[in-house]
């Protein structure tokens, strides 16, 4: 949580093709993916205009399109493209993806995947 900062979260469960295990790789499994874009409370000069606040429209969507990849082995591939478009909002400041697996290991376990960035990380990394 950051103090004097709008969060816009999306909580979404899609279907993947991901997985480096040989039983991952025969089709789409669940993926439950969360996504935060945390942006300063000044930034945002009318809260009230949509056109100001950070579009969780945007991220959902971004999250949705990751069904039509080709299957990946690792889901950092995926966090990445939520990334992007996370800090294709511009007052965002800072963003955190995560990505659980619930299937995998038959509900004994759950593996994940997270990432936190602010824009400025973003940005070199891109470069």
């Amino acid at each position: 949580m950051l103090e004097n900062h709008w969060c816009a979260s999306v909580d979404a469960t899609i279907q993947l093709r991901t997985g480096c295990n040989p039983l991952e790789k025969h089709g789409p499994q669940a993926v439950v993916v969360h996504a935060d874009a945390w942006a300063p409370m000044d930034a945002i000069a009318d809260p009230h205009d949509i056109g100001q606040v950070v579009d969780y429209e945007v991220i959902f969507l971004a999250i949705r399109r990751l069904e039509q990849n080709a299957h990946c082995e690792c889901l950092e591939s995926s966090i990445l493209e939520v990334m992007d478009a996370i800090f294709s909002i511009s007052p965002v400041s800072s963003a955190f993806v995560s990505m659980h697996k619930p299937h995998v290991y038959n509900g004994q376990a759950t593996p994940a995947i997270s990432l936190s960035m602010t824009r400025m990380q973003w940005q070199k990394m891109r470069k």
